[in-house]
């Protein structure tokens, strides 16, 4: 009888023993799972961070390799090229780097096992499981920085890059000078932009890779010009465009030489000229003007026709002031504007239009 006693009490103890690693098993391994999956969902988050960050860096990246793409030295220095690539290779290495880290394979906690023996087994890799998914994370976190710090190196050198290049618009502009106002205007717009800019990313890299190409553009349109000017003339035509620049401070001139304008030349005994501008706004004209103006000079009749059409070309700067209504008003407004800056030959558009009337030569002097 005391065998058998003995027997039942030994069962009972093993089964109390089995109950408490059981429910000591099942506390543990909840516990580890719970630890296990905050983790992964800081992890999770942390990576979806570092991909936004990694997008940044790639497009700073690729930003800065249309920049680096322009060959111009005057645009492109060599202490800015350097530190470009310097900035721009940083960042591809760290986007490399974040990619790895984000690629990383993370565990599953898988299914809850029933026997204590199996969770206690598991309950362990859970745990390891937590410390590597913890120090993912914050690889991860390092990696973002690393991103920030890579993208904000670029965004600096980019910017000054682009406000060195856009603040070299009137230096190019005053050297390629004559040059077609299209693309002058086109340099003016985005040097205006680049220098504003507060930013760096693709779309603003674009806008200089424009700008580089229209640099190039008046460049080479000044050259045109030049060459579409050559001949016995040259020397006369160009003092006569500096003349009529330097009369309207301000608007943009071009320049067109034909034998005759509109119909009118030296062949039938005329000096003649036509000015065109843009209706609405804009301070640029077209002044078109027969080569007997530039054999002539610098004749008072050829000085006082440039002015006249000066008279033109300035309205585009003082429109309030202008009466465009019709041709008759608008030739009186030129005629009065060269009167007033003090060319009295006929030639300033008397002899073709008549004397205008007083009024309008005093308000035609406030346009200057």
């Amino acid at each position: 009888m005391l065998a058998w006693s003995l027997s039942i009490a030994g069962v009972l103890l093993l089964a109390g023993v089995g109950a408490v690693l059981q429910l000591t098993a099942n506390l543990g391994y909840d516990q580890a799972h719970t630890q296990l999956a905050t983790a992964l969902t800081k992890q999770a988050d942390e990576a979806s961070h570092n991909e936004r960050v990694r997008a940044v860096d790639d497009e700073s990246a690729r930003a800065a390799d249309v920049l680096l793409g322009v060959t111009d030295p005057a645009l492109v220095t060599d202490a800015h090229r350097a530190g470009l690539t310097t900035a721009r290779d940083h960042a591809q290495k760290a986007s490399a780097a974040a990619m790895s880290l984000t690629s990383t394979r993370v565990p599953e906690p898988g299914a809850k096992p029933s026997w204590f023996w199996e969770l206690y087994a598991r309950t362990a890799r859970l745990e390891a499981d937590s410390r590597a998914v913890s120090t993912l994370t914050s690889d991860l976190g390092h990696s973002s920085e690393e991103l920030g710090s890579a993208t904000s190196a670029i965004g600096e050198t980019g910017l000054a890059v682009l406000k060195a290049a856009g603040g070299l618009a009137a230096h190019i502009e005053s050297d390629n000078t004559p040059s077609p106002n299209e693309g002058v205007l086109t340099l003016r717009e985005l040097s205006a932009r680049l220098v504003a800019t507060t930013s760096f990313d693709e779309q603003v890299a674009q806008e200089f890779r424009d700008y580089a190409t229209t640099v190039q553009q008046v460049r080479d349109g000044h050259v045109a010009t030049l060459a579409a000017e050559a001949g016995p003339l040259q020397g006369a035509r160009q003092q006569i465009e500096d003349f009529a620049r330097s009369l309207v401070p301000g608007v943009l001139l071009d320049f067109q030489w034909a034998d005759r304008v509109n119909d009118l030349g030296g062949d039938n005994g005329y000096l003649s000229g036509e000015t065109r501008t843009p209706i609405e706004s804009g301070q640029y004209a077209t002044i078109l003007l027969s080569n007997s103006v530039a054999e002539e000079w610098p004749g008072d009749s050829s000085r006082a026709l440039v002015a006249h059409e000066a008279g033109h070309a300035i309205a585009t700067k003082c429109r309030s002031m202008v009466d465009n209504t019709d041709s008759a008003s608008a030739e009186a407004w030129a005629t009065a504007w060269a009167i007033g800056m003090g060319f009295t030959d006929p030639g300033n558009g008397t002899q073709a239009y008549g004397s205008p009337p007083d009024a309008v030569v005093q308000q035609a002097m406030a346009c200057r």
